[in-house]
């Protein structure tokens, strides 16, 4: 009897009982199993054979048993990606923490979930710290600010020229990096750009200032 070729022994191999046996495997080891090349995509061809014979089958008992083989299959295969996906997130966790995870029977598909993760949660976490970081130390002396300092401040989109504030009594800073958004002392909302030249309450520019992050132009009068 000849043999399956190549490109379709996964396909031919795969049935209920092996997607069982693989289920088992991944749950009992800690890192990614080995799976057979093309592993989703051959799930997807068998479970699409079953509907197949189950739509062409007349006999009603043989359509029952095809309809559970189907279910049930599906339930496996979402399984198993499941025990796989988990272990794909801890991955990323651990590389983002300095960690290096064995990723080396990771599947295509899974790598770019993987990839995905690392990029989301180190954009993510750069920012939450940054942010955190950045707040004003003197943020919860609100209720010190005279009504002069509550005067409404610029917003990035809205940063008129210094010259239509000749009566500003607030010091001109040069903000000299990206300061991501913050609450300041006004109970203004604050999203500085580099370059970015403007003129704020003193008790916010002095906090940049000491930080390093704005060069006083001007001082308040």
């Amino acid at each position: 009897m000849s043999q399956p070729t190549r490109h379709t022994m996964d396909d031919e191999e795969l049935s209920y009982k092996t997607l069982r046996k693989t289920q088992n495997t991944e749950k009992n080891q800690p890192t990614l199993t080995k799976l057979p090349q093309h592993f989703y995509n051959n799930v997807a061809i068998y479970i699409t054979k079953l509907e197949n014979n189950y739509q062409k089958e007349t006999n009603e008992q043989k359509q029952k048993l095809f309809h559970d083989e189907i279910e049930l299959s599906k339930k496996i295969a979402l399984s198993i990606y499941e025990l796989r996906e988990k272990k794909i997130v801890q991955a990323a966790l651990s590389t983002i923490r300095g960690g290096k995870p064995d990723l080396q029977n990771i599947q295509p598909p899974e790598k770019k979930l993987y990839d995905n993760l690392v990029t989301t949660i180190h954009t993510c976490r750069n920012e939450i710290i940054q942010t955190k970081q950045k707040q004003p130390k003197n943020e919860n002396k609100q209720t010190n600010n005279t009504p002069q300092e509550k005067t409404k401040q610029p917003k990035e989109t809205q940063k008129p020229p210094i010259s239509e504030h000749p009566t500003n009594t607030n010091p001109i800073i040069h903000i000299q990096e990206h300061i991501p958004e913050f609450v300041g002392t006004d109970m203004n909302t604050y999203l500085l750009r580099k370059d970015d030249i403007l003129s704020i309450p003193p008790e916010i520019s002095k906090t940049l200032i000491k930080r390093g992050v704005a060069k006083e132009i001007k001082k308040a009068p």
